[in-house]
């Protein structure tokens, strides 16, 4: 019989491992108590509260798998987890539609000043003709990573008749892009012609800062840049001096440098700023967990 301890809080009834597990759920586990019994555990399911680094990984000797509900793994040590012959997986699938919905959401909060129309109707005022909006039909649309979300993406904004153009380290086959009606271009070619950018790229040394004030000076002045990917693929300080230049239209972001952001960039200006919900919707938080409990199933079917 496998072991499992659940670090975080799952909706265990979804994990519906059945027959052949020992599920222990310590949703509140400190790192000492983790350490201290991990190695009586043949997996572990962990969100992104708890830390699965190489320390936790050496003192899990029975760990054969470490499984993450969603997309991310920056919590989890998957070098090292491989070199122990220690298998990772997520569920990266079930949140496609639930970004992908919100990076829309996002852009046409933008196009429409959404929430300055709100505030600013709450406050008693009635300023229709300070709201003149955009709309998306017509403009061009960037996306930085050609993954499952930014595929769905591509399909949501080609309905809306945008144009769309993609870059991506990762060969694309042609299919793709024809399914999408997207245009492959160099990067900093995108960030000149785009009038909304979305980052769809993990956080790598690569990555990092990918957009600094140079990408950032290509943009036109009325662009837009939405990041729901991960918060340090900006340079957070550069993008408020763009926005307080006014050398950029504005930002839409779900992801920062700092979680919960601090700073000068909370009051920057044109800027819509959620707390990383992109994914936070009550199907996709649904699908997370069942994914990955049949991945467990299967990874233990086969040993």
């Amino acid at each position: 019989m496998a072991k499992v301890l659940v670090c975080d809080r799952v909706e265990i009834e979804k994990l519906a491992l059945g027959d052949g597990f020992q599920i222990d759920y310590r949703p509140g586990i400190t790192r000492q108590e983790l350490l201290l019994h991990v190695g009586d555990y043949d997996a572990l399911v962990v969100r992104s509260r708890t830390r699965v680094d190489r320390e936790v990984l050496e003192a899990g000797t029975r760990l054969k798998l470490v499984a993450r509900p969603g997309t991310g793994l920056d919590n989890v040590d998957v070098v090292f987890a491989k070199s122990k012959d220690i298998a990772v997986v997520n569920s990266p699938e079930s949140l496609v539609e639930a970004v992908a919905e919100h990076v829309m959401l996002l852009m046409l909060a933008s196009a429409r000043k959404l929430t300055v129309a709100d505030q600013s109707t709450r406050a008693g005022a009635w300023a229709k003709d300070e709201l003149v909006g955009r709309e998306l039909r017509g403009k061009t649309l960037g996306i930085v990573g050609l993954g499952r979300i930014g595929r769905r993406i591509g399909e949501l904004a080609r309905s809306l008749g945008m144009t769309i153009q993609v870059y991506d380290v990762i060969p694309i086959p042609p299919a793709v892009l024809e399914g999408i009606g997207a245009r492959l271009v160099e990067l900093d070619a995108l960030f000149a012609s785009a009038d909304y950018v979305t980052l769809h790229v993990p956080m790598t040394d690569e990555t990092k800062h990918m957009v600094d004030s140079r990408r950032l000076s290509l943009m036109k002045r009325t662009a837009i840049v939405v990041n729901t990917s991960r918060g340090g693929v900006i340079d957070e300080s550069a993008l408020v001096d763009a926005l307080e230049l006014g050398t950029i239209g504005g930002a839409a972001l779900d992801v920062f440098e700092r979680e919960p952001p601090t700073g000068k960039l909370l009051t920057a200006p044109n800027t819509i700023l959620t707390p990383h919900i992109g994914g936070q919707t009550a199907e996709a938080q649904a699908d997370a967990i069942t994914i990955v409990g049949e991945k467990i199933k299967a990874f233990f079917r086969g040993r």
